[in-house]
């Protein structure tokens, strides 16, 4: 068939043809190779891993919190969880999502949207799928190299997983489609459902955490629940792949815009603003007054007006807001789980809960950064760059310690943890919260580290590009294993320890403030 039949057979047989010829573009021979590599990969290094981690995993102080009676209401919980975090997500990437030219291409064509957008839908939801199954079948893994599990028990587990990982990418597509409104209340609800699983008896019969071998005491109540989620799973990928036509238009071209501009960035090495490319504005509480007369004179009724300007904003933007809490619950559940651990487990859990943590304050300090815009600019609140700063940080200190406090206590609550990972908890959220200050007035990536350095393998200019955007991560790092140290010892080793990261983040600050004011 010719080019010109077959653009009169489908009105973007053009268009694919141009993007199939484009330079660079793959091959069928290519996708094979990928595939191929991609099998090679999980046979050579991904199961050699896995066997890995599940031996470091079937430790005398793992299996018992695998086995506790706790354990299905926390897996639940966390699954209830992260719906909810999928389901805010979906407003700044949803599952189904094309290039800009595409997304252009299709919005003038009469071609089905369904049609256009079913390939990355499933390329989502299989992706996540496949990382939460790997994850039940490490759980379940280790049960069975510790002899307390059958591997058919493991596999129904494997299923119970990636049926819930089927059912959180419905609700990542819910949030895509819906409005501001619905998607507030169901992520609220969400939350709400998962805090009612974790805490109250029997709850963790609702989700993933029924088929956890040996949690639940009756396999076929396992069984049971692995088939409804299987079942409830494909039947979300169904339904979703009907409403695909229900995407807007505007919110497609956006999210791809949004995406695309956040890749070259990110390429480019400047990784701060291709997070910041994804930085939610305010939709609502926009007649909630944030500024106003303060009620009063002196340095309290002044704390008093910026506490109520950074509340409204953080009202202001509730999805935000809301996933930040969430990150510094699980951050300092985390912690409380790793207090009684030992070995490599236990500092897997505290680096993972010193970067969930680093990345939720970045929602928590807008303020700070606000504060820190204004140096060298004409002083129209009255008050110098590091007054503002250090008047905008009693809300995000509050904030972040009680919600990584919270999370903590709840585990400790269950009896899944120690108390030492409730005092690195409320220590640990107010210092990334100094950190995250510290990371706003950094400036902008000096010039020489883009410089070209040869060498015998290469250019290796990225090395010191990475450096300089990774000491953010690294420092957060470093105080939580620090702080998980402290905590170990006793409140007044984890004081100071406390102190001595908060010397060393608060003059880190100070001083790119004072470069900043040249």
């Amino acid at each position: 068939m010719s080019a010109t039949a077959r653009a009169t057979a489908s009105p973007l047989a053009g268009a694919l043809e141009v993007w199939q010829s484009r330079d660079g573009a793959p091959t069928r021979g290519d996708r094979l190779y990928l595939v191929y590599v991609a099998v090679l990969t999980v046979l050579v290094i991904g199961v050699p891993a896995g066997r890995t981690v599940i031996g470091a995993l079937a430790r005398p102080d793992v299996i018992p919190y695998l086995l506790s009676g706790s354990a299905p209401n926390v897996l639940t919980g966390a699954w209830l969880a992260l719906c909810a975090l999928l389901v805010l997500v979906g407003a700044v990437r949803g599952p189904a999502l094309l290039t800009p030219f595409f997304t252009v291409t299709l919005a003038s064509s009469s071609m089905p949207r369904r049609r256009a957008l079913l390939r990355p839908f499933a390329r989502a939801l299989g992706a996540l799928a496949a990382l939460v199954t790997v994850l039940g079948a490490l759980m379940a893994g280790t049960l069975v190299q510790a002899g307390l599990a059958s591997a058919g028990e493991a596999a129904v587990f494997s299923a119970a997983c990636a049926g819930a990982a089927l059912l959180a990418g419905g609700a990542w597509l819910l949030g895509e489609i819906a409005g501001a409104a619905v998607r507030r209340i169901l992520a609220g609800a969400l939350v709400l459902a998962g805090l009612a699983a974790a805490l109250l008896p029997g709850g963790g019969l609702i989700g993933p955490g029924a088929a956890l071998p040996g949690g639940s005491g009756a396999a076929e109540i396992g069984h049971i629940a692995a088939l409804v989620l299987v079942l409830a799973g494909l039947a979300a990928v169904v339904i979703g792949a009907l409403r695909l036509n229900r995407v807007r238009g505007t919110v497609l071209l956006e999210q791809a815009r949004r995406w695309a501009d956040a890749t070259t960035t990110a390429v480019s090495g400047d990784l701060a603003a291709a997070a910041g490319a994804f930085r939610a504005l305010p939709t609502a509480g926009r007649r909630l007054p944030a500024i106003g007369a303060s009620g009063g004179a002196g340095p309290v009724a002044l704390l008093r007006l910026y506490a109520r300007r950074d509340l409204v904003a953080l009202a202001r933007t509730p999805e935000r807001t809301v996933a930040a809490v969430l990150g510094m619950l699980a951050a300092g559940a985390a912690l409380a789980l790793a207090a009684p651990l030992t070995g490599p487990v236990r500092w897997a859990l505290v680096v993972g809960a010193a970067l969930v943590s680093h990345a939720a304050a970045s929602a928590l300090v807008d303020g700070a950064r606000h504060g820190i815009a204004t140096i060298g600019a004409p002083g129209l609140f009255g008050q110098s760059a590091g007054r503002q700063v250090l008047c905008h940080l009693p809300v995000p200190l509050l904030t972040a310690a009680l919600a990584a406090g919270s999370g903590a206590l709840c585990i400790v609550l269950l009896g899944a943890g120690g108390a030492p990972g409730v005092t690195a908890a409320v220590l640990l959220a107010p210092l990334l919260v100094i950190g995250r200050v510290r990371d706003a007035a950094k400036g902008p990536m000096p010039l020489r580290l883009t410089m070209p350095m040869p060498t015998a393998q290469g250019d290796a200019s990225i090395i010191p590009m990475l450096a300089w955007q990774a000491d953010g991560p690294l420092l957060a790092i470093a105080t939580g294993v620090l702080l998980a140290l402290g905590a170990g010892i006793g409140p007044a080793a984890a004081l100071i320890a406390a102190g001595a990261m908060l010397a060393v983040l608060g003059v880190g600050a100070v001083t790119r403030m004072r470069e900043l004011q040249g």
